[in-house]
């Protein structure tokens, strides 16, 4: 995803500065948690530094799960309080209810889960880099094994170690995720930092905007926000077909679009919303084959 010449301060509203600190989330540093499988079968794979999974947190599942459906066109399967997510009949992510602090709104938010090859050296790295792991590690049955993390910039995400293996490379489609990015004060400290939790053994800049590569595949990209009053977060992204009948259906449906399509951000092909309930998301149109 490379969001050319993209104006940050026209994003600074009260959702772009609420993150995951409001979230409920198990009390106790080692329970259990209950979470359904991230694949429909054992797939056996393991593609360390790729986001493989999104929860969205919300204090209102019902509402979020009518927008998504009337925008992207998803379905929902419920598994006990956990909501999965499918996209032209596969697996893409989950939703979960959470409670906002008392006297609080926390905003909604979208949390990218991250394959890891070894949960518990990575753990050891965060220490070293004086991360913060605010739960884990959990077992979280047949999910497998994951921590929440804030890295040294307060960006929060999940590392995951998933039981039966992680979806397998294909293409994405409409729908689907495309793209995670990274906002960052200090870019060059989050590249340095994730560079080697993610063991990616490349990165590229273009037009001041860093791509982590693992094995040739591009992974996720890093913004430099550093002149911009704005938190750091992963913000994730969606391909689309038609850019404005999206735009045309979030509006109706009580979400905002916050940067529209612009010749100079990807030739027009991206925008910027929040979903009804103030979640984060990218739009794209892309083309197989060209660049994210």
């Amino acid at each position: 995803m490379q969001i050319r010449n993209l104006k940050l301060a026209a994003l600074i509203v009260s959702v772009l500065l609420s993150g995951c600190a409001q979230v409920a989330v198990p009390s106790a540093k080692n329970d259990p948690l209950t979470l359904p499988s991230i694949t429909t079968t054992v797939t056996g794979e393991r593609h360390t530094g790729k986001f493989v999974w999104h929860d969205l947190l919300t204090d209102d599942v019902a509402s979020s799960r009518t927008f998504y459906a009337g925008v992207f066109g998803w379905t929902f399967e419920t598994s006990g309080t956990y909501t999965q997510i499918l996209n032209q009949g596969n697996l893409i992510g989950g939703m979960m209810h959470v409670r906002p602090a008392v006297e609080s709104k926390a905003e909604a938010v979208w949390l990218p889960s991250m394959s890891v090859a070894d949960l518990d050296k990575s753990m050891r790295y965060l220490k070293y880099k004086n991360a913060k792991v605010i739960k884990g590690p959990l077992e979280m049955e047949e999910r497998g094994r994951g921590a929440l993390i804030s890295d040294p910039q307060g960006a929060q995400l999940v590392l995951l170690d998933a039981k039966n293996g992680d979806p397998k490379d294909v293409t994405p489609q409409i729908g689907d995720w495309l793209w995670n990015e990274l906002w960052t004060n200090t870019p060059q400290k989050s590249y340095s930092f994730y560079k080697n939790l993610g063991g990616y053994d490349a990165s590229k800049i273009k037009n001041n905007y860093r791509l982590l590569i693992s094995k040739g595949k591009w992974r996720a990209g890093i913004r430099d926000i550093s002149k911009e009053d704005l938190k750091a977060r992963w913000v994730p992204a969606i391909r689309v077909s038609n850019l404005e009948e999206t735009m045309t259906k979030v509006k109706a449906l009580d979400g905002e679009v916050l940067v529209s399509p612009h010749k100079e951000l990807v030739h027009g092909d991206v925008a910027l919303i929040a979903d009804n309930t103030g979640a984060l998301v990218i739009i794209q149109r892309w083309e197989k084959g060209g660049e994210k």
